[in-house]
């Protein structure tokens, strides 16, 4: 009886997932966050749940440097590094995300598709989890 019950759940949940349109559960996470503004003007409107947020503005960082190319569609970057320690460390309590945006004229990032820069971003819910990224990386 409770295997019947465990397939049934997970026939449940494949079936949410194929519903959906998603390919893993990693996708669905990232795309149906509650803690992430989609229609925002601004970075930290955006990240509303995500106290913790660090901007990778400089192009010299690690998270741009092109790591390796593995053929068609095969570039491996610092952030896929850094996105993969954050998956090992870290657990559903980062976020990162590549933003266009640019500085108004008051100071604050605001997104935009036209025009501006791409920028990394690397959001954090925990105190601790944000120095141990700091540490690590910044």
């Amino acid at each position: 009886m409770l295997r019947l019950k465990a397939r049934f759940r997970k026939w449940k949940a494949e079936r949410k997932l194929r519903m959906s349109g998603y390919s893993s559960w990693a996708h669905y996470r990232h795309n149906r966050d509650p803690d992430v503004e989609k229609y925002a003007n601004y970075i930290d409107d955006f990240y509303k749940g995500y106290p913790y947020v660090y901007a990778c503005k400089n192009p010299k960082h690690y998270a741009y440097h092109h790591i390796c190319d593995y053929g068609p569609g095969g570039d491996i970057y610092g952030y896929h590094e850094i996105t993969f320690w954050c998956e090992q460390k870290i657990r559903w309590n980062f976020r990162c995300d590549i933003h266009r945006v640019y500085e108004n004229q008051w100071g604050r990032m605001e997104l935009n598709d036209i025009g501006g820069y791409d920028i990394i971003y690397f959001a954090f819910k925990r105190e601790k989890d944000f120095t141990h990224f700091l540490l690590r990386w910044a």
